[in-house]
């Protein structure tokens, strides 16, 4: 080796030569003895005396920012403990500080399953009760039908040549006539009228009453049935009533009649709200706007009870004792 180099290197502390480091007179005295040698310039790897200064001091600067950079990571790692917590495994529950802390075991996650609340099955309404009945039957014992326990029955029988007679009127609670019974052995021919108006049967239920059968061909009429018929006029009039059915129905009519041919033995018999229902509307028991309002009226409870009880009448032979007139029940 070149013994100039070999004394920078051995001078450098960054660079060591790996042969050993010869003596400060020996070294000396080999180059005094040896042939000498000219430059223009040094060698690539031969530092200058200024260049070794600012290198040493950049060392010497970058081992300073070390040494304090590993001060202050010894002291946060002494006061804050460990900067950033490594993630829970799954399933293990993570104690909030609020809770107690104990002995955790992990194991997998699973829902919870979902809680049902008791819910109280809701009590069912009632039925709404169905309002009681009862059955009357008339003074003279010839008719018989049903009624609601509240409303009110009125009669006045008596005897006229021989025969029983009877007029009994029904009322409901609020004291309103609801329908209207008369026993009679006679009746009156039908109205006249100029301008006969059109008419129709809304609902029809036949009843099972025994009839004159001589008696039903003679006036060509049908067998006996609850109806509801109307008549448009100005207005539309109605009926609720018992009649025996007409074999031969015309469209218009200046009067629809109420009445039924019973048995022998057996006054004619009316029941109803009226005996005639007039053409003009004179006297009807019921009037309507238009016809689908009378058609509203059937869903009524009303209708409905007047029906039951116009359907129920059943008609016997009088008896032979006749009970005091005016009874009233």
């Amino acid at each position: 080796m070149d013994p100039i180099k070999s004394l920078i290197s051995g001078s450098d502390p960054l660079r060591h030569d790996p042969a050993a480091t010869p003596e400060a007179e020996a070294a000396l005295r080999k180059v005094l003895s040896g042939a000498p040698m000219f430059s223009d310039s040094l060698p690539a790897n031969v530092l200058r005396f200024e260049d070794r200064k600012r290198r040493r001091a950049r060392v010497a600067g970058v081992l300073t920012l070390a040494a304090a950079a590993v001060t202050v990571g010894l002291l946060v790692a002494t006061n804050l403990g460990q900067l950033v917590s490594a993630p829970a495994p799954a399933g293990t529950v993570v104690p909030s500080p609020t809770q107690a802390t104990g002995p955790v075991s992990p194991g997998p996650t699973s829902t919870p399953p979902a809680t049902r609340t008791a819910t109280a099955a809701p009590t069912p309404a009632p039925a709404p009760t169905a309002a009681a009945w009862t059955t009357f039957t008339d003074a003279t014992g010839q008719a018989t039908f049903e009624h609601p326990l509240g409303w009110t029955v009125s009669e006045a029988p008596q005897t006229i040549d021989g025969g029983s007679y009877n007029t009994v009127e029904v009322k409901n609670a609020a004291g309103k006539t609801m329908s209207t019974l008369q026993l009679v052995y006679d009746g009156a021919g039908g109205p006249m009228c100029p301008d006969p108006k059109p008419y129709q049967t809304l609902d029809s239920v036949v009843v099972d009453i025994p009839q004159k059968a001589a008696k039903l061909k003679e006036f060509a009429r049908g067998p006996s049935a609850f109806v509801f018929r109307v008549i448009q006029g100005d207005k539309v009039y109605g009926s609720l009533a018992l009649t025996d059915g007409d074999l031969a129905p015309k469209p218009t009519t200046c009067g629809l009649y109420n009445g039924i041919l019973g048995p022998d033995n057996v006054p004619f018999a009316h029941f109803g709200d009226a005996m005639w229902l007039m053409a003009d509307g004179r006297d009807a028991p019921l009037t309507f706007n238009t016809v689908a309002e009378a058609k509203s009226y059937m869903q009524t409870q009303e209708y409905q009870d007047i029906k039951r009880m116009l359907i129920s009448l059943a008609l016997h032979p009088a008896a032979l004792d006749v009970p005091t007139p005016g009874i009233t029940r």
